[in-house]
């Protein structure tokens, strides 16, 4: 992969007339036809060839409502199993009853 056949994420947000956030919110709201970025060094360029595809995912997008809600499920549901993990982990054997001292 050559350098000259990236775009930065910068100009492809300003190609598609979107944000860099939006473009990171349907990144990760896991659209089928979302096409991976391709990251060196940390920064984030897509294939010119990947373009168009893009721009389809883009439409497809619900935005920030749905990605948020999404989201927030995920969040509760780990949650709730780290919960049951632990409460399950966590269930004591009944204690001994107390010797009477005076017997």
């Amino acid at each position: 992969m050559r350098r000259k056949d990236l775009i930065p994420q910068k100009a492809v947000a300003d190609e598609l007339c979107v944000s860099i956030t939006t473009l990171w919110r349907a990144r990760n709201s896991r659209l089928a036809n979302f096409p991976e970025p391709v990251i060196v060094h940390g920064a984030v360029f897509w294939k010119k060839a990947d373009l168009e595809q893009l721009e389809e995912a883009i439409l497809t997008f619900k935005g920030r409502g749905v990605f948020e809600r999404n989201r927030e499920e995920e969040r509760k549901l780990k949650r709730l199993q780290k919960t049951r993990k632990a409460s399950a982990g966590t269930a004591k054997p009944p204690a001994p009853p107390q010797r009477d001292l005076f017997d």
